[in-house]
C-alpha cells in the first residue's frame, strides 16, 4: 500500500500515487469483460438491493436507482421520523449520487469520466429525438460548445501573443534609450522610416549629453544591468508572491495533467495573468531564456477558463483534456507562425489521449489564433513572427555531409545542455539556493546582464538575434556576419556565443521566473550552424576547384551560410526535446520553403539519435522524472521482467474494509488512522473474498456528511455490499455505501506478467488493479509501482550501456527525489516547479 502522507505538511500521493492512463477506445463494459474474465468478481445480488447508476443530463452526477424493489413500511417510517432527513438517507433509497471531487494531486478515473461522457451524450439524444426542430437545434447547441471554447481561445491567443511581443520588445529596447517622437514605441517602429542613421532614437547617454566614449558605454552599461536586474526582479516578485505555477515553462507539468494528475490552480487565471506579465519582464531581462514555449502553458490556462462556461465540460476530466490537447496547439501556432506544427505538437508531445476527433479541434483552434494574430500584425510587416525569412537559393548534394555534421554537433551539445540544467535543477533541491528564489534570481540577472554586454551576440534579444542569423547576405552587405574581412572574428564569436549561452540557459532554467528554452535552443544551434556555414563558405571561396565544390556554379553563391544556421536551430531544438516532426514542420513553416525540408529532416534525425544514445528522455520528460510526477510514457516500450506476485503490495500489509462488519465509527477510526487512497472491501477478514473497491475520498464524504447528520449514530451499521439482508427495525438507520463501491473493478490472477500489468495501466487508464486467486484478494498493485518500476529499469539500462558517463552528466539516472514528499512550499528548483 502507499505510503502515509501528512497532512498541512506534506503533498498528497495520488490514488495510491497513480495517475492514469489514457484509455483505448472501448467500452467501460468491454473493459470490465476483459478482466473479469480473468478472475473478477461475482458478487451475489438479491433483488432487493440491486442499484443501477444513472447519469443527469450534465453527466456529472447520478441518481441510484432500485432495481424490482418497493419501498419497505419501515423505511417509510424512518423519512416521517425525521423531519431534518439529510439526503444521505435519500441515498439509501432512491436519491441523488455525486461522486466525490477529485483532490489535488490526485489522478482522474478515465473510465467513469468515459462512461459519464456516453450517458450525457446518449441521454441527451434520447430527450430530443420527439421534439423535432427543436431537439435538432439542441443536439446542434451542445456540439457546438466545444467549437465555441475553441475559438475563444485562438482569439484571445492571438491578441495575447500580440501584446507579448509588443510589449517584451519595447522594454528590451527601452534599456537602451527611448523614441523622442513617441515614448512608447519600440526602437523598430520609432526608426521605421529611416535609412542608415535614426535620429528620432535617443540613448540615455544622449539625454544626458554624454560625449566621452568611456563614460557613454559605462552609463549604458549601467542601465542596462540595472533594467536587467529591476525587470528580473519584478518578475520573480510576482511569480513567488501570487502564482508560484506560473514559473518555468509548465510543458512538462502539462504532459502529467494530460495524462490525469489533478494540479489544480496550474491552469487558473492567476496563474494566466502572472504568466503573461511575467514572461514579459523574464524575456526583457535578458536571461537565456524564451517566450515561445511559455505560450502553450498560456493557451492551456486559456481553455480551461473557458471551459468552465459550460457545465458539460467543466465536470467531465476527459472532455476536458480533449480540449486541452488542442489549445495547447494554438500555442504553438503563435509562437511560430506554424499552425500545423501546433497540431503536431499536441499530438507528438503534449496529449497522452488524442482521439481523432482531437486533430480536427486542434487545427481549428491552431487556425484560428494564426489567423487572429495575422489580422493584428503585430510586426507591421505581414509575418506572425519576427524571424520569419524565405530563401531564394537551392542547396547541393554534397552539402548533405556538412547538415549531417551539424546534427552530430547539436546532438552532444542539446545532451550537454539538458543534463547540465537537470545537474543544477536537483542541486537547487537538495541546496540552500531552494530558501533564496528571489535573491537567485537577481544575482543570475547580473551576471547574465554583465557577460551579455560584452558581445554583441549575446546582448542582442534572442529573436532578432536568430532572425540575423538565419538571414541571408546579399552582394552589397559588407558588414557584420556578411563582412568577408572579419569572418573569422564573427566565426570565433558565434562559437563563444553557443557555449556561453548553453552555460546561461542551464544556469536560467529552474528560475523562479516564467520562460522557455525553446528560442535558447534555437539561437545556440543557429549560432553553431552558421558558424559552421561560414566556415564551409571560406573553404569554397579559397578552394573553388576542390572536387568537394565541383557542383557549384561559378555565376550562382554556393553556400548559404543562412541555411546552416537553420539546419542547427533545428537540430539543437530536436536533441533537447527529442521532437522531429514538430521541428520539421516549424522550420518548413518559418522559411515556406520546402526544398530545405529534406537537409532539415537529414540533421534532426541526426541529432535525435545521437541524444538518444545518452538516454531517450528529452527535456520535458527528465523533468517530469526529476520532480517525481507518476507520469508513463506512450512512446516509450518498456522490457519488464517479473510477475504481479512480486510487484504487488500483499493483502497481510493492506487495510480492507469489510462489507457488513463495519460501524460509522470504525469507519471515522480508520479514515484517521490511515493514509490510504483506497480501500479493497472483502466479504470477511478470513476468507478475504474479493467484493470491491472504495476510494478514499468517497468514503470520506459519506462518513463525513453522515457523522453530522441527526439520522445517523456513530453505532450506525455501513453496509458495503450488495446482497445484504433487510435490517430489522432497530437498524434502520444503515449507512449505504454501496453506490460508491466499484463492485467490478480490474483484477488480475496472480502471476500475470509484469508487462501485461504496465500496459494495462498505461492502455486502460486504470489507477489500480486487484491480484486475486479463485476470487481471494492477495494484493493490490498501483500506478506508482509501476512507475517505480519501469524508472528503476531505465536507470538500470542507462547504466549498463554508458558505465563511463560522469556523476554529473547522468543527473537525470539518478533517482530524485519526488516533491510529492516534500512540502508544499514553493521550491522553484525545477521548471514551473511549484510543488
Amino acid at each position: 500500500m502507499d505510503e502515509p502522507f501528512e497532512e498541512g505538511a506534506s503533498l498528497r500521493r495520488a490514488y495510491h500515487g497513480e495517475t492514469s492512463s489514457t484509455p483505448i477506445n472501448t467500452s467501460t463494459a468491454d473493459a470490465r469483460s476483459i478482466h473479469t474474465r480473468t478472475g473478477n468478481i461475482h458478487s451475489e445480488s438479491e433483488s432487493g438491493s440491486e442499484y443501477v447508476p444513472r447519469f443527469d443530463d450534465y453527466g456529472d452526477e447520478h441518481s441510484v436507482v432500485p432495481l424490482r424493489r418497493m419501498r419497505s413500511s419501515q423505511e417509510a417510517l424512518i423519512q416521517n421520523r425525521e423531519s431534518d432527513m439529510d439526503v444521505i438517507t435519500g441515498w439509501l433509497y432512491n436519491g441523488p449520487l455525486q461522486r466525490a471531487k477529485y483532490e489535488d494531486f490526485s489522478t482522474i478515473d478515465w473510465i467513469y469520466e468515459s462512461t459519464k461522457a456516453r450517458h450525457y451524450k446518449n441521454d441527451l439524444r434520447v430527450q430530443t429525438r420527439s421534439m423535432g426542430m427543436k431537439g435538432r437545434l439542441e443536439l446542434l447547441a451542445d456540439s457546438s460548445k466545444s467549437w465555441m471554447v475553441l475559438l475563444a481561445v485562438g482569439v484571445t491567443m492571438g491578441l495575447i501573443a500580440t501584446c507579448i511581443s509588443v510589449s517584451s520588445q519595447w522594454l528590451i529596447d527601452i534599456k537602451g534609450g527611448y523614441c523622442r517622437t513617441g515614448f512608447y514605441l519600440n526602437r523598430r517602429f520609432c526608426c521605421w522610416n529611416a535609412d542608415n542613421v535614426c535620429l528620432d532614437w535617443v540613448t540615455w547617454s544622449e539625454l544626458l549629453h554624454v560625449h566621452w566614449r568611456w563614460l557613454d558605454w559605462l552609463l549604458q552599461f549601467i542601465v542596462f544591468v540595472f533594467d536587467a536586474i529591476l525587470f528580473a526582479g519584478i518578475s520573480t516578485y510576482l511569480v513567488t508572491e501570487y502564482a508560484p505555477y506560473a514559473a518555468g515553462q509548465g510543458i512538462a507539468e502539462i504532459k502529467t495533467i494530460m495524462s490525469g494528475f489533478m494540479m489544480r490552480r496550474f491552469l487558473g487565471l492567476r496563474t494566466l495573468s502572472i504568466k503573461c506579465v511575467g514572461v514579459v519582464l523574464s524575456v526583457a531581462s535578458g536571461l537565456s531564456l524564451g517566450k515561445e514555449g511559455t505560450m502553450v502553458h498560456i493557451a492551456c490556462c486559456c481553455g480551461n477558463i473557458y471551459s468552465r462556461v459550460f457545465k458539460k465540460i467543466k465536470h467531465n476530466e476527459v472532455k476536458r483534456r480533449e480540449l486541452l490537447s488542442a489549445a495547447s496547439a494554438a500555442g504553438i501556432s503563435v509562437a511560430f507562425g506554424a499552425p500545423i506544427a501546433g497540431v503536431l505538437f499536441s499530438l507528438e508531445q503534449v496529449s497522452y489521449y488524442f482521439p481523432a476527433k482531437t486533430m480536427w479541434r486542434s487545427l481549428f483552434c491552431a487556425t484560428a489564433a494564426a489567423v487572429t494574430l495575422k489580422l493584428l500584425n503585430p510586426f507591421r510587416n505581414g509575418k506572425l513572427v519576427s524571424f520569419q525569412v524565405t530563401y531564394d537559393r537551392t542547396w547541393d548534394l554534397f552539402e548533405l555531409w556538412f547538415f549531417v555534421a551539424i546534427g552530430v554537433i547539436c546532438g552532444i551539445a542539446g545532451m550537454l545542455q539538458n543534463r547540465l540544467t537537470l545537474f543544477l535543477m536537483e542541486y537547487r533541491q537538495h541546496s540552500v539556493l531552494k530558501n533564496f528564489a528571489r535573491g537567485e534570481v537577481l544575482v543570475v540577472a547580473l551576471a547574465t546582464a554583465a557577460i551579455s554586454y560584452m558581445s554583441v551576440y549575446l546582448r542582442a534579444d534572442m529573436v532578432t538575434l536568430v532572425s540575423n542569423l538565419f538571414t541571408e547576405c546579399t552582394g552589397q552587405e559588407t558588414d557584420g556576419l556578411c563582412s568577408r574581412s572579419d569572418r573569422t572574428g564573427n566565426v570565433f564569436s558565434l562559437l563563444v556565443t553557443s557555449v556561453l549561452r548553453v552555460l546561461l540557459t542551464s544556469v536560467a532554467c529552474g528560475l523562479a521566473v516564467p520562460a522557455g528554452m525553446f528560442t535558447p535552443s534555437m539561437a545556440t544551434g543557429a549560432s553553431i550552424g552558421r558558424a559552421f556555414g561560414m566556415v564551409v563558405q571560406t573553404l569554397y571561396e579559397n578552394h573553388p576547384s576542390w572536387r568537394l565544390f565541383g557542383a557549384c556554379r561559378p555565376d550562382v553563391p554556393c553556400i548559404t551560410p543562412g541555411v546552416y544556421a537553420l539546419v542547427g536551430a533545428a537540430s539543437m531544438l530536436a536533441s533537447t526535446t527529442r521532437m522531429t516532426v514538430t521541428v520539421v514542420v516549424i522550420m518548413f513553416e518559418l522559411t515556406d520553403a520546402l526544398i530545405y525540408v529534406l537537409p532539415i529532416m537529414l540533421a534532426v534525425t541526426v541529432s535525435k539519435s545521437v541524444a538518444d544514445a545518452f538516454g531517450k528522455d528529452g527535456y520535458f520528460e527528465s523533468i517530469i522524472h526529476l520532480n517525481g510526477y507518476p507520469f508513463l510514457s506512450m512512446d516509450q516500450e518498456y522490457v519488464l521482467h517479473g510477475t504481479s506476485d512480486e510487484l504487488m503490495v500483499r493483502v497481510s500489509e493492506m487495510t480492507v474494509v469489510e462489507a457488513n462488519g463495519e460501524t460509522l465509527q470504525s469507519i471515522l477510526k480508520l479514515l484517521r488512522e490511515s493514509s490510504y487512497s483506497g480501500f479493497p472491501v472483502v466479504k470477511s477478514h478470513s476468507s478475504l473474498a474479493l467484493v470491491g473497491y472504495i476510494s478514499r475520498s468517497d468514503m470520506l464524504m459519506v462518513a463525513e456528511r453522515a457523522r453530522v447528520s441527526s439520522v445517523y449514530s456513530e453505532a450506525s451499521p455501513c453496509c458495503f455490499a450488495r446482497g445484504s439482508v433487510e435490517l430489522p427495525m432497530a437498524h434502520a438507520q444503515m449507512l449505504d455505501f454501496r453506490p460508491w463501491v466499484d463492485s467490478t473493478p480490474i483484477t488480475i490472477s496472480h502471476g500475470t506478467d509484469v508487462n501485461l500489468v504496465a500496459e494495462m495501466f498505461r492502455e486502460l487508464g486504470v489507477r489500480y488493479v486487484l491480484v486475486i486467486h479463485h476470487g481471494a484478494l492477495l494484493g493490490i498493485i498501483t500506478k506508482k509501482d509501476i512507475v517505480r518500476t519501469v524508472r528503476m529499469h531505465s536507470r538500470n539500462q542507462a547504466r549498463s550501456a554508458l558505465p563511463y558517463i560522469p556523476a554529473w552528466l547522468s543527473t537525470s539516472l539518478r533517482p530524485a527525489h519526488s516533491p510529492v514528499q516534500q512540502n508544499r512550499l514553493p521550491i522553484f528548483s525545477s521548471e514551473s516547479q511549484a510543488l
